[in-house]
């Protein structure tokens, strides 16, 4: 079985080289880009970034959680007046004894349709 190595090994690998080359002044592209071309590691340049960032944690993937600065939700929301909705029983009144939009259409003018090409 051919078993390829997780992004953590295949950095865990070369980390002592990648540190030096980024305490030298390398971007972490570069040293990515290197690396690479050296056919040392595999990884997406997006794994190698979080990797080369949280190399000491165990799950250097895992979500971090989310700060004081985060979202509130909908009942974290505190507003000086809280809405509130009410409702009337009365009927709407009645203009007249007929419906307004059966006298609309009645004034409205009749229309013909054309075909396209006559």
């Amino acid at each position: 079985m051919n078993l390829k190595p997780t992004c953590k090994s295949q950095y865990l690998a070369v980390h002592g080289e990648a540190r030096q080359l980024l305490e030298q002044g390398y971007t972490k592209k570069t040293v990515f880009d290197y690396f690479v071309s050296q056919k040392k590691i595999t990884m997406s340049y997006k794994a190698w970034v979080k990797i080369v960032d949280n190399y000491d944690q165990k799950s250097p993937f895992s979500r971090k959680k989310k700060t004081s600065t985060a979202r509130k939700t909908i009942g974290q929301i505190s507003s000086p007046q809280k809405g509130k909705f009410s409702h009337s029983n009365d009927p709407y009144p009645i203009e007249d004894a007929t419906d307004s939009i059966v006298a609309e259409k009645e004034h409205e003018k009749p229309f013909n349709l054309i075909k396209k090409g006559e």
